[in-house]
């Protein structure tokens, strides 16, 4: 493994983003790994389009089941080796853990459980396919003061070996602060944002990388800084609810602003809000919130896995999971 990453901070940079989830960008084996989504014309106007009311994915687990002592966490779609996948992440007892699971069709199929940390590294939180990778947080729950951010490339998921990240980040600080529950990567002009929402999600801290490639071994991201819910300015939000987001993603316009979408369940609505994020804005003002929309799922909730796929520059659509079961449920315009 590689340490890749500094907790600290670096000058500012002006930058335009708004958190959202993404679908994997679909790349041939032999071309370069990509490392970012489409692009969206229109974001606030795509996440109008998705319909409230989702369609179940019949899924097959055959011998597969959720490991104990955990639920499921997160939930993103992605494309490897040509194929089409979606993929759930998972806290357990015993480790942390991801899980493959085949598209055919308008079904699915569990294809393998990915095992990545030990304890006391046993809470995979919410996630982001990006391009060809995938952005994660692992952390130990019970002291709630250590993590790590792992980015690797998606198609080590088909081998039978733990996977290696490509770029790993070791957080250590206060009780709670230093956790990892919902991470999101997207990259932003010529180099890649990542954010990091601690427990509930009350502090997002902002990575920029130097602009290398990911799969580049001097690549590094460096701690640009924390934005806090407590201390927001939220007077120009379309209402002043900050939620408890297990889920975050970033998606880029074709502006490059970028849209920082969050899922959770509060005040028993399933939920997901949209922030715009202004680096060039104090800090209490870097999250302006544009639009919460409401939506129903049946049998799973926003309060496990959920997160977008972006399909293309006009399509988003929304997979959301169940807490100990595979249970996949999808919402498309």
């Amino acid at each position: 493994m590689k340490d890749r990453g500094a907790y600290k901070m670096v000058g500012a940079v002006h930058l335009s983003v708004v958190l959202f989830l993404a679908c994997a960008a679909h790349a041939e084996s032999s071309s370069p790994p990509s490392e970012a989504n489409p692009q969206v014309t229109d974001v606030l106007a795509a996440l109008q389009r998705i319909a409230p009311t989702p369609r179940p994915i019949p899924c097959e687990a055959g011998s597969f089941a959720v490991p104990s002592g955990g639920h499921l966490q997160g939930i993103q779609q992605a494309t490897i080796a040509g194929e089409s996948f979606i993929i759930l992440s998972g806290s357990a007892k015993d480790e942390s853990y991801l899980t493959l699971i085949a598209l055919e069709g308008p079904q699915a199929r569990v294809s393998r459980i990915v095992p990545l940390m030990p304890r006391p590294f046993k809470h995979a939180g919410g996630f982001q396919v990006c391009g060809d990778y995938l952005a994660i947080g692992i952390e130990d729950d019970n002291t709630k003061d250590t993590s790590r951010i792992w980015i690797v490339p998606v198609s080590q998921l088909l081998n039978t070996a733990r996977p290696e990240p490509t770029i790993e980040i070791e957080r250590h600080g206060l009780y709670k602060r230093a956790t990892a529950g919902a991470v999101a990567l997207a990259k932003v002009c010529d180099r890649h944002l990542l954010c990091v929402g601690t427990w509930d999600c009350d502090t997002i801290d902002i990575y920029l990388s130097n602009g290398k490639p990911l799969e580049d071994p001097t690549c590094k991201f460096e701690l640009h800084e924390t934005w806090a819910a407590k201390t927001a300015d939220r007077s120009n939000w379309c209402d002043p609810d900050f939620a408890a987001y297990q889920n975050l993603n970033l998606v880029v316009d074709t502006s490059d602003r970028v849209f920082v979408v969050g899922f959770a369940r509060t005040s028993g609505d399933d939920v997901m809000d949209v922030f715009a994020l202004d680096l060039s804005l104090t800090l209490e003002r870097r999250l302006f919130k544009r639009a919460r929309h409401v939506l129903n799922p049946d049998k799973t909730s926003f309060r496990h896995g959920s997160g977008l796929s972006i399909l293309n520059s006009a399509t988003l659509t929304l997979l959301s999971c169940g807490y100990q079961s595979f249970t996949l449920e999808h919402f498309a315009p």
